[in-house]
């Protein structure tokens, strides 16, 4: 069995968390006390909204999700930063500084498109082998180095006082609380993330997401068929000879797409593949 929920995470919980109490609930469900269980990209314990976690062989999806694009609503706090650059952090800094919301606004295509941005200390990025985060804590210098990212929009943009509430459609592997630093010093401030919730992230959205207690009480209905993540990839059917190829590992023809696409073997999902030079390419296999 396989599939993904769409969980609605509440702030203050890690994403681990999510996992290890979505485990304990669909072993209850499945029977299958060895489950793999794990979610689709991390969202910050200061987080809450759309996290999806996936179960059975759909645990292979990590990878193909992470870097998808995601929509988040969050707000800025100016005149003082912390070293984790969100509430949770101890105080580093504070400044009189207050930005007006035309200087904010004026900046706001200095971080659209394709940007380069550097990922926060306390950060789950490997360095070395060793979570950012966890170096730090143990006191190790570290070097974290820029990486791309793409900030697709800016939207919704309101300042209230010392906060600015926006909402931001960007690539995976995005850190807001980067950009809420790069947003405050390229106005001569400081700012600190002060909450975030994600609205989206792919096809999940959160309108359509379900708390702990609602995937308790009904585990069934909260199950996305694995079907409904792909809706907008082309679906390729292959049978007789290819079929008994591709199922024991041997090369097939390419398909000529310009995309992923997914392949199906008798009604079901195989998995996503794409054209290789010569032949089709199996990027994620879904059947055991």
């Amino acid at each position: 069995m396989l599939g993904v929920i769409n969980v609605l995470k509440p702030t203050g919980w890690t994403s681990s968390d999510v996992v290890v109490k979505l485990r304990h609930i669909l072993r209850e469900y499945t029977g299958n006390k060895k489950i793999k269980v794990g979610h689709l990209g991390t969202l910050d314990p200061a987080g809450s909204g759309v996290l999806p976690v996936c179960f059975g062989s759909a645990t292979k999806l990590f990878d193909y999700f992470v870097n998808m694009d995601k929509i988040y609503r969050a707000t800025f706090c100016f005149g003082k930063t912390t070293d984790t650059l969100d509430s949770y952090g101890s105080v580093i800094g504070e400044c009189d500084k207050i930005p007006t919301f035309d200087e904010i606004q004026s900046k706001i295509g200095m971080f659209l498109g394709e940007i380069m941005q550097l990922p926060p200390k306390y950060s789950r990025i490997s360095v070395n082998g060793v979570r950012a985060c966890d170096a730090i804590r143990a006191g190790k210098e570290i070097e974290i180095k820029p990486r791309k990212i793409t900030i697709y929009n800016m939207s919704n943009l309101l300042m209230n006082d010392k906060v600015l509430s926006l909402d931001i459609h960007c690539s995976g592997g995005t850190y807001i609380r980067s950009l809420c630093r790069d947003l405050a010093e390229s106005v001569g401030s400081l700012a600190y993330m002060s909450s975030i919730i994600r609205l989206q992230n792919k096809s999940f959205t959160i309108e359509k997401a379900y708390t702990i207690d609602e995937i308790l009480q009904n585990t069934k209905n909260c199950i996305t068929n694995i079907d409904d993540l792909f809706i907008d990839m082309p679906k390729i059917d292959i049978d007789g000879t290819e079929k008994s190829k591709l199922l024991n590992g041997v090369k097939i023809s390419k398909r000529n797409l310009d995309k992923d696409y997914i392949v199906r073997i008798d009604g079901q999902i195989f998995g996503i593949c794409a054209d290789g030079k010569d032949n089709l390419e199996v990027k994620v296999r879904l059947w055991n």
